[in-house]
């Protein structure tokens, strides 16, 4: 017997990524969750415990029987979820429907839209050729404009910095800002991972890294002088690359600074219990590199909520000389940027001081 498949309107996903459609992902929450496009909707076909039930069905009864469990587990809910794809349509742009690899749920609902009267379209190849174009885009980006990189001791503030040059004003050079910490969800300390909405997954960071840099504006790129791995996420060769060759500015501030920079922007007073029972995981996997007396006082000064020399102590014993052996020694900084109290005023002054950098490389 002669298997038919119905065809549906499909389009490439780069026309998907940058033709008027919202992308509508139906696949399950918990694989969406992994990683998507940017500025997809999740409206799942069949949720986390409806995909496994029809997958078993799949793998013991066969694709027939996968289809029969897959109608039942979407039969009832059907109506209440066609009616919130059309209202999606009826923002204005058209439904490009995704699932894992462009199969059955995709097309599925491209057709059952077509009865409501939306005409959407089926991307083809799905998510995993999404991946697979993100992951391409990656291996072949070259920079086409001059790079500053960001190098400075923890608490320097370099994210404040770069958060105000996102939008700093001015008649010199226009930086494009590629905030490495903030895609990966990670400060990369043993504060790092605090203070975030969620735990980032590598194709999420992959996803967000060439959706920034396939869309660069501005005069030059500017980073942060991270190493090959922020949190659980590694960057990609060609960003790795682009932070090595950038040209080196050291964001510098006194220590006590620093310190008080750290505890006012993380707010251990706010903390939960897991947050506590983190820090001290933390706390104890550094003290295994430090003397034995200087993690007991650490430890202590923890115990009694005073933060602040918990802080400072580490900053002295652990992070500043760990910083200072493995990306200042050696490292000839074409500027030294001392931040004040106010990150605007440091983002227009670091602008001017950069410019000169800049100039040569641009033919401005």
């Amino acid at each position: 017997m002669t298997k038919v498949s119905v065809q549906v309107p499909a389009i490439s996903v780069e026309e998907a990524v940058d033709g008027d459609y919202v992308i509508v992902d139906v696949r399950s929450p918990s694989e969406f969750a992994e990683s998507h496009a940017v500025g997809a909707i999740n409206l799942p076909l069949l949720g986390d415990r409806e995909r496994a039930e029809v997958g078993k069905a799949y793998a013991t009864l066969g694709a027939s029987a996968a289809r029969l469990a897959a109608l039942d587990a979407v039969s009832q809910d059907l109506p209440s979820y066609l009616r919130g794809l059309k209202a999606v349509a009826e923002r204005g742009s058209r439904p490009a429907v995704m699932c894992w690899r462009g199969g059955e749920r995709s097309r599925n609902v491209v057709m059952l839209l077509s009865l409501v009267g939306v005409h959407a379209v089926q991307v083809t190849g799905g998510y995993k050729a999404y991946r697979r174009w993100v992951l391409d885009g990656l291996a072949g980006w070259t920079p086409d404009r001059p790079t500053v990189t960001l190098f400075g001791f923890t608490g320097a503030g370099k994210t404040a910095l770069l958060r105000e040059l996102r939008t700093v004003a001015s008649d010199y050079p226009v930086p494009y800002v590629i905030d490495l910490e903030g895609m990966a969800l990670h400060r990369g300390s043993l504060l790092g991972g605090l203070h975030q909405p969620a735990r980032r997954t590598q194709k999420q960071f992959d996803v967000l890294m060439w959706d920034a840099l396939r869309r660069i504006e501005g005069d030059y790129l500017i980073v942060e002088g991270e190493g090959g791995k922020i949190g659980n996420v590694f960057l990609p060769q060609a960003v790795a690359a682009l932070v090595r060759a950038g040209i080196p500015v050291l964001v510098t501030a006194s220590v006590d600074e620093r310190a008080a920079r750290i505890v006012r922007e993380y707010r251990p007073e706010r903390w939960s219990h897991a947050d506590v029972d983190r820090f001290r995981r933390g706390l104890r996997l550094i003290g295994e590199r430090l003397p034995a007396k200087e993690t007991a006082a650490l430890s202590r000064a923890f115990d009694d909520g005073r933060f602040y020399d918990v802080v400072r102590g580490l900053l002295v014993a652990y992070y500043d000389p760990l910083y200072q052996s493995s990306s200042v020694e050696g490292r000839d900084f074409a500027l030294i940027f001392e931040t004040g109290h106010d990150p605007a005023v440091d983002a227009a002054r670091l602008s001017s001081l950069v410019a000169p950098l800049i100039y040569p490389r641009t033919g401005r």
